[in-house]
Protein backbone atom coordinates (compact mmCIF):
# COMPACT_ATOMS: atom_id res chain seq x y z
CA UNK A 1 0.00 0.00 0.00
CA UNK A 2 1.44 3.58 -0.53
CA UNK A 3 1.26 5.01 2.76
CA UNK A 4 3.21 7.92 1.59
CA UNK A 5 -0.26 8.58 -1.04
CA UNK A 6 -2.27 8.37 2.31
CA UNK A 7 -0.49 10.73 4.68
CA UNK A 8 0.09 13.30 1.46
CA UNK A 9 -4.01 13.50 1.17
CA UNK A 10 -4.97 13.52 4.90
CA UNK A 11 -1.92 16.45 5.86
CA UNK A 12 -3.44 18.63 2.63
CA UNK A 13 -6.70 17.88 3.43
CA UNK A 14 -6.40 18.79 7.01
CA UNK A 15 -3.70 21.93 5.60
CA UNK A 16 -6.51 22.99 3.37
CA UNK A 17 -9.73 22.37 5.47
CA UNK A 18 -7.73 24.55 8.53
CA UNK A 19 -6.12 27.28 6.45
CA UNK A 20 -7.38 27.39 2.91
CA UNK A 21 -11.66 27.40 3.72
CA UNK A 22 -11.91 29.44 6.17
CA UNK A 23 -10.12 32.20 3.85
CA UNK A 24 -12.65 31.57 0.99
CA UNK A 25 -14.50 34.79 -0.15
CA UNK A 26 -17.60 35.41 0.64
CA UNK A 27 -19.66 36.55 -2.45
CA UNK A 28 -23.10 36.42 -3.07
CA UNK A 29 -24.58 33.64 -5.24
CA UNK A 30 -26.32 34.63 -8.19
CA UNK A 31 -29.44 34.55 -6.78
CA UNK A 32 -28.70 36.68 -4.56
CA UNK A 33 -27.91 34.47 -1.41
CA UNK A 34 -24.98 35.28 0.69
CA UNK A 35 -22.69 31.95 0.99
CA UNK A 36 -22.44 30.05 4.30
CA UNK A 37 -19.58 31.38 6.81
CA UNK A 38 -16.42 29.60 5.63
CA UNK A 39 -14.58 31.55 8.71
CA UNK A 40 -15.97 29.12 10.61
CA UNK A 41 -15.39 26.23 8.87
CA UNK A 42 -11.67 25.62 10.03
CA UNK A 43 -12.49 24.30 13.42
CA UNK A 44 -10.96 21.39 14.84
CA UNK A 45 -14.13 18.95 13.96
CA UNK A 46 -14.24 20.37 10.00
CA UNK A 47 -10.51 19.75 9.68
CA UNK A 48 -11.07 16.19 11.61
CA UNK A 49 -13.80 14.90 9.44
CA UNK A 50 -12.38 16.28 5.76
CA UNK A 51 -9.04 14.72 7.01
CA UNK A 52 -11.02 11.42 7.66
CA UNK A 53 -13.06 11.61 4.64
CA UNK A 54 -9.41 12.17 2.43
CA UNK A 55 -7.63 9.48 4.00
CA UNK A 56 -10.50 6.65 3.99
CA UNK A 57 -10.58 7.62 -0.02
CA UNK A 58 -6.98 7.08 0.02
CA UNK A 59 -6.95 3.81 1.98
CA UNK A 60 -9.50 2.24 -0.74
CA UNK A 61 -7.83 4.17 -3.99
CA UNK A 62 -4.53 2.88 -2.65
CA UNK A 63 -5.02 -0.34 -2.19
CA UNK A 64 -6.41 -1.11 -5.93
CA UNK A 65 -3.35 0.84 -6.95
CA UNK A 66 -1.09 -0.50 -9.71
CA UNK A 67 -0.08 2.12 -12.14
CA UNK A 68 1.21 5.03 -9.72
CA UNK A 69 1.39 7.65 -11.97
CA UNK A 70 -2.44 8.53 -11.66
CA UNK A 71 -1.79 8.76 -7.98
CA UNK A 72 -0.54 12.24 -8.76
CA UNK A 73 -3.91 13.45 -9.87
CA UNK A 74 -6.12 11.23 -7.60
CA UNK A 75 -4.29 13.30 -4.37
CA UNK A 76 -5.31 16.75 -4.83
CA UNK A 77 -8.96 15.15 -5.74
CA UNK A 78 -8.89 13.14 -2.42
CA UNK A 79 -7.32 15.95 -0.31
CA UNK A 80 -9.21 19.19 -1.60
CA UNK A 81 -12.21 17.37 -3.03
CA UNK A 82 -12.95 15.79 0.78
CA UNK A 83 -13.22 19.84 1.83
CA UNK A 84 -15.49 20.29 -0.92
CA UNK A 85 -18.01 17.90 -0.34
CA UNK A 86 -17.55 18.51 3.51
CA UNK A 87 -18.74 21.81 3.09
CA UNK A 88 -21.31 20.90 0.40
CA UNK A 89 -23.07 18.30 3.10
CA UNK A 90 -22.97 20.77 5.79
CA UNK A 91 -24.34 23.54 3.53
CA UNK A 92 -25.38 22.61 0.65
CA UNK A 93 -22.32 24.97 -1.20
CA UNK A 94 -19.80 23.80 -3.33
CA UNK A 95 -17.27 26.54 -3.69
CA UNK A 96 -15.83 27.86 -6.46
CA UNK A 97 -12.45 29.14 -5.53
CA UNK A 98 -12.58 25.99 -3.72
CA UNK A 99 -13.17 23.93 -7.02
CA UNK A 100 -10.36 25.57 -9.01
CA UNK A 101 -7.90 25.53 -6.69
CA UNK A 102 -8.82 21.45 -6.48
CA UNK A 103 -8.54 21.93 -10.55
CA UNK A 104 -5.58 23.04 -10.52
CA UNK A 105 -3.52 21.11 -8.21
CA UNK A 106 -5.28 17.86 -10.50
CA UNK A 107 -3.83 19.38 -13.48
CA UNK A 108 -0.68 20.28 -11.96
CA UNK A 109 -0.63 16.58 -11.03
CA UNK A 110 -1.35 15.23 -14.54
CA UNK A 111 1.42 17.28 -16.08
CA UNK A 112 3.82 15.80 -13.50
CA UNK A 113 2.47 12.07 -14.35
CA UNK A 114 3.44 12.84 -18.06
CA UNK A 115 6.74 11.93 -17.31
CA UNK A 116 5.74 8.18 -16.90
CA UNK A 117 2.14 8.33 -18.93
CA UNK A 118 2.33 10.84 -21.83
CA UNK A 119 -0.75 10.19 -22.14
CA UNK A 120 -2.89 10.58 -18.62
CA UNK A 121 -2.85 14.80 -18.84
CA UNK A 122 -5.12 14.35 -22.21
CA UNK A 123 -7.41 11.90 -20.98
CA UNK A 124 -7.56 13.38 -18.17
CA UNK A 125 -8.27 16.70 -19.54
CA UNK A 126 -10.91 15.15 -22.09
CA UNK A 127 -12.85 12.93 -19.36
CA UNK A 128 -12.95 16.53 -17.28
CA UNK A 129 -14.27 18.49 -20.48
CA UNK A 130 -16.58 15.69 -21.39
CA UNK A 131 -18.09 14.93 -17.45
CA UNK A 132 -18.48 18.92 -17.46
CA UNK A 133 -20.86 19.07 -20.65
CA UNK A 134 -22.94 16.01 -20.02
CA UNK A 135 -23.48 17.18 -16.18
CA UNK A 136 -23.84 21.13 -18.26
CA UNK A 137 -27.03 19.23 -20.40
CA UNK A 138 -28.55 17.84 -17.43
CA UNK A 139 -28.39 21.24 -14.85
CA UNK A 140 -29.60 23.36 -17.75
CA UNK A 141 -32.90 20.82 -18.78
CA UNK A 142 -33.81 19.62 -15.08
CA UNK A 143 -32.15 22.49 -12.94
CA UNK A 144 -31.98 19.38 -10.45
CA UNK A 145 -29.26 20.15 -9.25
CA UNK A 146 -26.71 23.35 -8.39
CA UNK A 147 -23.84 24.74 -10.60
CA UNK A 148 -21.20 23.75 -8.64
CA UNK A 149 -22.64 20.15 -8.98
CA UNK A 150 -21.22 20.49 -12.97
CA UNK A 151 -17.98 21.82 -11.80
CA UNK A 152 -17.18 19.04 -9.69
CA UNK A 153 -18.57 16.46 -12.22
CA UNK A 154 -15.53 17.81 -13.96
CA UNK A 155 -12.94 16.71 -11.15
CA UNK A 156 -14.97 13.07 -11.49
CA UNK A 157 -14.28 13.14 -14.79
CA UNK A 158 -10.72 14.13 -14.89
CA UNK A 159 -9.68 11.46 -12.01
CA UNK A 160 -11.80 8.75 -13.44
CA UNK A 161 -10.46 9.33 -16.80
CA UNK A 162 -6.80 9.03 -15.65
CA UNK A 163 -7.55 5.34 -15.24
CA UNK A 164 -8.82 5.35 -18.85
CA UNK A 165 -12.53 5.40 -20.60
CA UNK A 166 -14.11 2.59 -18.94
CA UNK A 167 -13.27 3.82 -15.23
CA UNK A 168 -14.34 7.08 -16.32
CA UNK A 169 -17.42 5.52 -16.75
CA UNK A 170 -17.41 3.65 -13.70
CA UNK A 171 -16.95 6.62 -11.65
CA UNK A 172 -19.55 8.89 -12.64
CA UNK A 173 -22.24 5.31 -13.11
CA UNK A 174 -21.32 5.02 -9.37
CA UNK A 175 -21.98 8.62 -8.30
CA UNK A 176 -24.83 9.05 -10.08
CA UNK A 177 -26.12 5.80 -8.47
CA UNK A 178 -25.12 7.08 -5.23
CA UNK A 179 -26.44 10.55 -5.54
CA UNK A 180 -29.75 9.25 -6.68
CA UNK A 181 -30.45 6.90 -3.95
CA UNK A 182 -29.26 9.75 -1.41
CA UNK A 183 -32.00 11.95 -3.15
CA UNK A 184 -34.50 9.41 -2.37
CA UNK A 185 -33.40 8.63 1.03
CA UNK A 186 -33.98 12.63 1.79
CA UNK A 187 -37.14 12.84 0.35
CA UNK A 188 -38.58 10.19 2.18
CA UNK A 189 -37.19 11.61 5.42
CA UNK A 190 -38.52 15.06 4.24
CA UNK A 191 -41.76 14.29 3.37
CA UNK A 192 -42.04 12.20 7.01
CA UNK A 193 -40.63 14.73 9.45
CA UNK A 194 -40.17 17.96 6.79
CA UNK A 195 -37.70 20.09 6.47
CA UNK A 196 -35.31 21.39 3.24
CA UNK A 197 -36.33 19.78 0.18
CA UNK A 198 -32.47 20.46 -1.13
CA UNK A 199 -29.89 17.53 -0.35
CA UNK A 200 -26.14 17.98 -0.77
CA UNK A 201 -25.82 15.78 -3.72
CA UNK A 202 -21.67 17.01 -4.47
CA UNK A 203 -20.54 14.08 -1.76
CA UNK A 204 -21.92 11.45 -3.66
CA UNK A 205 -20.85 12.14 -6.52
CA UNK A 206 -16.94 12.97 -5.10
CA UNK A 207 -17.69 8.88 -3.83
CA UNK A 208 -18.48 7.85 -7.43
CA UNK A 209 -14.62 7.23 -8.39
CA UNK A 210 -13.69 6.15 -4.63
CA UNK A 211 -16.26 3.64 -4.79
CA UNK A 212 -16.25 2.22 -8.53
CA UNK A 213 -11.91 1.27 -7.41
CA UNK A 214 -13.35 -0.22 -3.81
CA UNK A 215 -15.86 -2.92 -5.84
CA UNK A 216 -13.60 -3.31 -9.11
CA UNK A 217 -10.65 -3.53 -7.95
CA UNK A 218 -9.95 -0.73 -10.90
CA UNK A 219 -6.41 0.62 -10.90
CA UNK A 220 -5.87 3.98 -10.97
Amino acid sequence: MAWWFIAVCAVAAALTQGLVVPRLPQRPAADGDLPPRYDLMGRPLDIAAATSLAAAGAVLVALTAQNRWPLLVWWAYLAGGACLVWIDLRTTWLPRRLNTLVAMGMGLGAVVAAVGDPWLPAWSLAGAAVAYLVFLGVWRLTGAMGFGDVRLAALVGAVGASGGVQSWGAGLLCGTALGALWGVGHALLVRRRGGDSHFAYGPALWLGPVLASALSGWSP
